[in-house]
């Protein structure tokens, strides 16, 4: 697997790019953003990359960041939507705007991309926003700091909300929380 490439750009589309990377050419379909972060011809880059492999075909997708690349992974396990789909919702709307899209049920953005009709819509939201919810749990969690964890502090309370948003029932995160050692 390709995880990233670093090269100059040799030619450059709205959709595409390809890059000279020591003398090998890669075409690889980009989203907006990243297009809009591109160099102009002959300019260095650096792009992360999907790679797709089917029977008759190796694809690659570049993206300006990490975070754009794992929005990408997760609209591609949605029933219905592949790789073109995908980046095609990227393309359409920043990924803040797409998140708090999903977060908030909000289809318009998700289906300004083409080829993207409201049952797509709809499913996109319904695949992504718990995963998106869990995500952000995390990451506020992440921002607790340890030595407010005292049994009915603020802390353990954000601990068992986080363990009841990612499918834990209340007994398994009252006794995961009781087995922490604070």
């Amino acid at each position: 697997m390709i995880a990233f490439l670093r090269g100059r750009v040799q030619r450059l589309t709205p959709e595409m790019v390809v890059l000279d990377v020591n003398g090998v050419g890669y075409l690889v379909a980009i989203t907006a953003a990243a297009r809009d972060r591109m160099p102009s011809v002959g300019g260095e880059t650096e792009l992360q990359i999907y790679t797709q492999v089917r029977e008759d075909q190796l694809a690659l997708y570049g993206f300006a960041s990490v975070e754009e690349l794992e929005m990408f992974r997760m609209l591609i396990e949605v029933d219905g939507v592949g790789p073109k789909v995908g980046l095609a919702i990227l393309s359409s709307a920043n990924l803040d705007l797409l998140k708090r899209a999903i977060l908030t049920d909000d289809v318009g953005p998700i289906r300004r991309a083409p080829g993207v009709g409201p049952r797509t819509a709809q499913k996109v939201i319904i695949d992504l926003k718990p995963k998106l919810e869990a995500d952000a749990a995390l990451a506020s969690l992440s921002r607790v700091p340890v030595t407010s964890g005292a049994p009915g502090s603020e802390a353990t309370r954000q601990v068992e909300a986080t363990l009841r948003t990612l499918g834990f029932s209340a007994a398994e995160a009252r006794s995961a929380i009781d087995s922490i050692d604070w």
